[in-house]
């Protein structure tokens, strides 16, 4: 079955559009931006911002859930319409504000120390004053950077390129570098489905309907810029390379991932694991443990040597945690055993028991990791690194929404059908409830806004479906089977 008048692409098109213009009112604009470009919107603006915005998200959503449907159902769709997809529901987010987070104006802040020849990992945006550290959420301005020097060397050239005067102009060269990684993970998420699943169509279209169609992929790393495209790129790019046998570039591929964003290291353990069981006999397998420890010293050692920032971001990876994060299940149960103890009259308690349950949570992440890794000779080395970092985030103390992404696209390559069902879909997009395109939780005036945009839109796409057929067909079954 062809699809000849692709009405997903329409919606999901609609969709895009609609997020992009109510960015410019709800998105998280900058202060004090001498550019102008995205300028301050007043109260009713914003508002107005929220219900586009809204409005959009639920237009993109159901043109992503009904090809998903299509896709999982048998249907063929053109590489012309997969690529006209990509296209159009992504290109309109390109100029717009940040959606979601304002985490990219503290890369641009701290590309501006690392331009300055300042100690990125001793040093918070603060030390940089002006516009650079102001747009800095405020919880993150003494905080040194949590990201590796691969990373850092990437936004100092950003900076260095426009300017430290120029906060739109750095933070779009952000946005650039997030949208070059999300290429290089969909050509690897594409090579991995055509080498496990076959060479056909659908795979290759399942596969990037659950990467770079997903909303969660074109509203977080492309809308918000965030670093983790990076990561995931070079990470994916690293299991297309061990999975056909070059395992000196697949560690040097990951290695870099590592050096970008320190979760890779599990991909690299699994890719590790999956290609030394690949080997036979003992002696084999030892030269390749040897070699892909050399490899990674080595690739590792160089590139932070030519980043020229240092190993103090070793002492930084922990930084994420010492900011509560309402999403993260051991935090919130050690707040509500802090509680507990506070009410009981136990304050020796309090503090303690925070810890307690954050670092049960670190440990039944590292045997999740373990138990994952020794499955990686059956499972596959994506399907195991993807499903160790969805246990890490889980269970780690500071949980963002697209660290899913983490192990969401690794297993999109193996697995998209799965992540095609409606429960997945449906706890996928659950997730922009979480926090407003501002990158902040909802206000009452905000989320009246939002929930009236998405009611208009689903009222039209209701209306919509009806005209259609869909309606009548749906009453005339029902009606049959109540006969």
């Amino acid at each position: 079955m062809t699809i000849n008048a692709p009405g997903w692409l329409l919606l999901g098109t609609a969709g895009s559009v609609l997020v992009a213009a109510g960015s410019w009112g709800a998105g998280a604009l900058p202060l004090g931006v001498p550019d102008g470009v995205w300028g301050r919107p007043g109260q009713v603006e914003m508002l107005l911002g929220f219900g586009l915005s809204y409005a959009g998200l639920v237009l993109l959503v159901a043109g992503w859930w009904w090809l998903g449907r299509l896709l999982r159902d048998g249907a063929e769709v053109s590489r012309g319409q997969q690529r006209a997809a990509l296209v159009c529901w992504s290109l309109p987010l390109l100029p717009c504000p940040l959606l979601f987070s304002s985490d990219a104006y503290s890369y641009v802040a701290e590309g501006a120390l690392a331009a300055r020849g300042w100690d990125v990992y001793r040093l918070g945006p603060d030390a940089l004053g002006g516009a650079l550290s102001a747009n800095v959420p405020g919880v993150w301005h003494d905080t040194p950077a949590p990201y590796g020097p691969v990373f850092v060397a990437a936004a100092r050239a950003v900076v260095t390129v426009t300017g430290e005067g120029h906060v739109v102009a750095a933070t779009v060269g952000m946005r650039l570098l997030a949208m070059a990684g999300l290429a290089l993970a969909v050509v690897a998420v594409l090579r991995l489905a055509a080498d496990i699943g076959g060479a056909g169509a659908r795979e290759a279209a399942g596969a990037l309907w659950a990467t770079a169609l997903s909303p969660l992929v074109l509203l977080h790393l492309v809308g918000g810029a965030h670093n983790d495209a990076l990561m995931l790129g070079a990470m994916m790019a690293g299991f297309v390379a061990f999975r056909r046998d070059r395992w000196v570039t697949g560690t040097i591929l990951l290695t870099t991932a590592v050096l970008i964003k320190a979760p890779a290291g599990v991909a690299l353990l699994c890719a590790a694991v999956a290609a030394v069981a690949g080997r036979t006999g003992w002696a084999r397998r030892a030269r390749l443990v040897a070699g892909i420890l050399v490899v990674a010293a080595g690739v590792g050692l160089l590139e932070v040597l030519l980043c020229g920032q240092g190993f103090g971001w070793v002492r930084t990876l922990g930084t994420p945690a010492s900011v509560p994060a309402m999403l993260s299940p051991s935090t919130d149960v050690g707040a509500l055993l802090d509680w507990l103890a506070s009410a009981a009259g136990w304050r020796a308690g309090t503090g303690t028991l925070m810890a307690a349950a954050r670092a049960a949570g670190l440990l039944a992440g590292a045997v999740a990791v373990a138990h994952w890794a020794r499955r990686a000779p059956r499972t596959g080395a994506e399907y195991a690194a993807g499903m160790s970092l969805l246990t890490v985030v889980v269970c780690a103390p500071a949980v963002q929404v697209w660290y899913l992404l983490w192990g969401l696209v690794p297993l999109a390559a193996v697995g998209w059908r799965t992540l095609g069902h409606p429960v997945a879909k449906t706890a996928t997009m659950a997730t922009f409830l979480v926090v407003m395109p501002i990158g902040l939780g909802p206000t009452w005036p905000s989320a009246l806004a939002a929930v009236t945009g998405g009611l208009a839109a689903l009222t039209g796409l209701a209306v919509w479906w009806l005209l259609r057929g869909g309606g009548r067909a749906a009453l005339r079954a029902a009606g049959r089977r109540l006969r």
